[in-house]
């Protein structure tokens, strides 16, 4: 009995990267991190009755010093992210500009409590990543 492997690869093998976006978008795994990250750190959590939400970062911001330079790294993922993407110069700088006001601002005693709570530059951020993935991935169905 001869066996045609070519012919007839097994269930197994890779699929060619053609293959894969047929079915997966390119960018659906990038697009679940940022989401995921940017919930986590700005809206994991609702306040009851007044439907208001926030997350670590907020919650990070509230202890001295560290709290919002650990926050700041966390935001700089999201940066990271958009830079894997290919986004432009342009996308980088509203991104990083986003996350230093959050920081910088987000560590006045008192008054960047406050701003962490209102501000959400994670949540900022990952709407303008979207918007370069959707744009990404429209670009390419047109080709």
């Amino acid at each position: 009995m001869s066996h045609h492997r070519a012919a007839n690869p097994p269930e197994h093998a890779p699929a060619k990267a053609a293959e894969i976006d047929r079915v997966v978008p390119p960018h659906a795994a990038a697009k679940a991190r940022v989401e995921w990250l940017s919930n986590f750190l700005d809206a994991k959590y609702r306040i009851p009755g007044l439907g208001y939400r926030f997350g670590w970062d907020s919650i990070l911001g509230l202890i001295p010093g560290v709290g919002d330079a650990a926050g700041g790294l966390m935001s700089a993922y999201l940066v990271w992210e958009a830079r894997r993407a290919g986004a432009g110069a342009g996308l980088i700088i509203r991104m990083l500009y986003n996350a230093l006001v959050d920081m910088i601002l987000g560590a006045v005693p008192l008054f960047g409590d406050i701003f962490d709570f209102a501000f959400k530059a994670n949540l900022r951020n990952a709407e303008l990543l979207k918007k370069h993935y959707s744009k990404l991935e429209n670009e390419k169905s047109e080709h």
